[in-house]
């Protein structure tokens, strides 16, 4: 098979016309795999933009999923490519975001997907850089907070969003019901802090790096112009949604960053 991509948790080979196959490391979880699968089942009838899952298969003791194959370029290379049309790129961006919370499931395949602030909570406590103590009180915080019935994607970033003949929204492991806000509260987190994989072209990553904070600011003000969401609505979420990032497979750097950002929050 010929790989077309990778990242930290899988790589994407071509399949068959039409299709590929994304291939999970070994070590990662199949219940999550299984997840990102069933997902995407759900949204595909609400008209959301992704690829069509076709099959679960189990390859060279690996788990994958055989996916509906999607042409074009993800908006980070896009925004790498043409920095001179990064205002429109990024308000575009935006926009897609705001159309994925538009989106309504029906309350039987909703029943299915997992709420927000269970995931949070469950990565929290999964977060061995914290006490007890800390995980405590931002578990706290987290409960406090409005709960929502949206669809929210999870990990909505430049990367994950790929721009052809239309646009399409791929990476649904993360998918889950809730708050909007705390939807964007995490990618102007990944904005701030996030980092490329190690494979992603030097160039790639000095550009975004350079870029991020522009790109950030634009797609914010954007989201919160179309929601009419104020900024302390997203604000709020910062805390519990740094401590849960923590539990993901990010680099030490970034690691780093979000425990100074949540001892600064907890101060």
């Amino acid at each position: 098979m010929l790989k077309i991509s990778e990242g930290r948790t899988a790589e994407i080979f071509e399949q068959e016309p039409g299709k590929i196959l994304k291939l999970y490391r070994s070590g990662f979880p199949p219940e999550a795999i299984r997840y990102e699968y069933e997902m995407n089942q759900a949204i595909a009838s609400c008209g959301v933009p992704a690829p069509r899952t076709y099959d679960l298969i189990h390859f060279e003791q690996r788990d994958g999923i055989v996916f509906e194959r999607v042409e074009g370029s993800t908006f980070l290379s896009r925004m790498v490519q043409y920095p001179d049309d990064l205002d429109r790129l990024s308000k575009a961006f935006a926009d897609l975001h705001y159309q994925v919370h538009s989106y309504k499931l029906d309350e039987n395949k909703k029943s299915s997907i997992v709420k927000q602030k269970v995931i949070l909570a469950r990565n929290i406590q999964n977060a061995w850089q914290l006490s007890d103590d800390v995980k405590k009180k931002i578990i706290d915080v987290l409960e406090r907070l409005p709960d929502g019935d949206c669809l929210c994607h999870g990990d909505f970033h430049p990367d994950n969003v790929i721009v052809g003949e239309r646009r399409w929204v791929i990476d649904w492991m993360t998918g889950m019901v809730g708050n909007p806000a705390g939807d964007v509260a995490r990618t102007v987190l990944l904005f701030r802090f996030g980092t490329l994989p190690d494979e992603a072209p030097r160039a790639v990553k000095e550009a975004l790096q350079l870029m991020s904070t522009k790109i950030s600011r634009i797609y914010l003000e954007r989201y919160l112009s179309c929601s009419g969401l104020p900024f302390s609505d997203i604000d709020e979420w910062m805390l519990p949604i740094a401590a849960a990032r923590l539990s993901e497979w990010i680099p030490d750097r970034e690691k780093q960053l979000l425990l100074n950002l949540i001892e600064e929050r907890l101060s």
